[in-house]
């Protein structure tokens, strides 16, 4: 082999593997890269049965602008799933009126029914259709997955985060039960 050929060889690998190096670096430092794995690392933090837990699917992260996470398409698909809790609740309940106390499962849907209802009403925006649209705040990633609770009865659920503009941090998140 010619002298030339071995250093050609090597420089064209050092080439290839500091290229390889630099693309991971660019790659995976972007914010909206980053955005699932935090979210995914929050959600174990979250909830009471971390090593129960199934990822069903997890959303691309999606901008956010301003303070108003939740657009009005997610607002009506949030109220229709509230809605078939509430059916299921009532349903298993009388209307409220044989309420055991003692059913877990129960007690612990209306929980977090109850949870995610309040977390709604507190994010939810009452903007008008001309109002400006705010500057880019942060990124929104849902992830959709099956757990067993504290009492080990199984529940399938929607947990939110809202995470900050670098994805480093969960500023705001919340849980949507799923039927």
């Amino acid at each position: 082999m010619k002298p030339g050929t071995k250093l050609a060889i090597l420089l064209i690998s050092c080439v290839a593997m500091w290229g390889g190096i630099g693309y991971a670096f660019h790659y995976f430092g972007q914010p909206s890269k980053r955005a699932q794995s935090v979210a995914e690392k929050a959600l174990m933090a979250s909830v009471d049965n971390p090593e129960s837990v199934k990822v069903m699917a997890i959303s691309k992260p999606d901008s956010v602008f301003g303070r108003n996470y939740i657009n009005n398409d997610e607002k009506m698909a949030i109220a229709m799933s509230m809605m078939k809790v509430n059916e299921q609740v009532m349903s298993r309940t009388d209307g409220l009126q044989n309420l055991d106390f003692e059913n877990n499962d129960v007690s612990e849907l209306v929980g977090r029914q109850m949870s995610a209802m309040s977390a709604l009403r507190s994010m939810v925006g009452f903007e008008t259709p001309d109002t400006p649209r705010k500057p880019f705040s942060g990124w929104k990633v849902k992830i959709e997955y099956e757990a067993l609770s504290e009492s080990g009865s199984p529940y399938r659920s929607e947990y939110w985060f809202i995470l900050d503009r670098d994805a480093q941090c969960v500023v705001n998140s919340f849980e949507i039960p799923l039927l």
